[in-house]
């Protein structure tokens, strides 16, 4: 077990909040996010707020000195502009479509209304076909040999 799950696990039985709750509130957010962004065809963000960052970092989970409070900021930074989206179930799509110096990828993400991505499909395509990524690899990557 990684040293963060066991902090989690004790971090949630001290926790006073019901399921209930936690369920009422994402239902909350479902519909105004949705009403948020209804208007238009899509919502364009970055992926994430900085590139990749080092394997085993100040915020892995492996780190023995991080308490659940502190990766749950990291996390929720790290997250901000995914993360609302994976709790609201609204379609996105993530692409690569630049890449630093290093070859690192650097992705923009591409929102749709509730129930249309047909939309986001199209687009993507359309994207990969305009600026394909298939060939880019950063200097070390999984693939290495």
């Amino acid at each position: 077990v990684e040293p963060i799950n066991l902090k989690f696990y004790e971090y949630g039985r001290k926790s006073q909040g019901r399921p209930g709750d936690v369920q009422e509130l994402l239902q909350k957010m479902r519909r105004r996010v949705g009403e948020a962004i209804h208007s238009f065809d899509i919502l364009l963000t970055p992926t994430m707020p900085t590139v990749a960052l080092p394997h085993g970092g100040i915020n892995s989970t492996t780190n023995p000195t991080l308490s659940a409070e502190e990766f749950k900021e990291a996390d929720a930074a790290l997250l901000q502009y995914t993360g609302v989206f994976n709790v609201t179930g609204q379609p996105s799509v993530s692409l690569p479509l630049a890449q630093t110096a290093d070859g690192l990828p650097i992705g923009i993400q591409i929102v749709g209304r509730f129930g249309d991505e047909a939309t986001l499909v199209r687009i993507a395509r359309d994207l990969e076909e305009a600026r394909p990524w298939r060939h880019r690899r950063p200097k070390i990557w999984a693939g290495d040999k």
